[in-house]
């Protein structure tokens, strides 16, 4: 049973990840950040499988694999949150993260963002703009310890 739930998540993250991709492709602050050496889809397996890390998150719509439709806002923001939550621990636990997953914070950090700067009608749920706010927060958090370890590793050879 096991090897049959293993099997079913992993369909569900390749499903994610192209959904992801989908939401993600066209967006004029995600596509300037793809012209090196690492892709989409590899970034959106990154966040999927992030996102999959404790589990199937209880608020992720089941996924059919003939959709082809992007997720929506909200989802996609989960998603960002989740991966941007165990990648700001990875940093901080290990200090070093790959391409990817830099990749990954700076989606999640940018897609925040413009959800805030561009919800002039208020439509963004109090849920998501809460979690908007967490991963600005976690953002502003983590570039203070990345400057921090930068002073103090500049102060090591003085």
């Amino acid at each position: 049973m096991t090897l049959i739930r293993s099997i079913g998540q992993q369909w569900s993250k390749s499903i994610l990840a192209h959904r992801l991709g989908l939401t993600l492709q066209d967006n004029e602050v995600v596509q300037p950040l793809f012209g090196g050496a690492t892709s989409l889809i590899t970034v959106t397996n990154t966040i999927a499988a992030l996102t999959f890390a404790e589990g199937a998150p209880l608020w992720l719509p089941p996924l059919e694999s003939g959709d082809d439709t992007p997720l929506t806002n909200s989802v996609t923001l989960n998603c960002l949150f989740a991966a941007y939550r165990l990648l700001f621990i990875k940093e901080l636990e290990q200090g070093e993260l790959n391409q990817s997953e830099h990749l990954a914070l700076t989606i999640g950090f940018q897609w925040s963002q413009s959800l805030i700067n561009n919800d002039i009608d208020a439509t963004l749920t109090a849920d998501s703009k809460q979690l908007c706010n967490l991963l600005q927060t976690i953002h502003r958090q983590l570039e203070q310890v990345r400057t921090d370890k930068r002073a103090s590793n500049r102060n090591m050879g003085s």
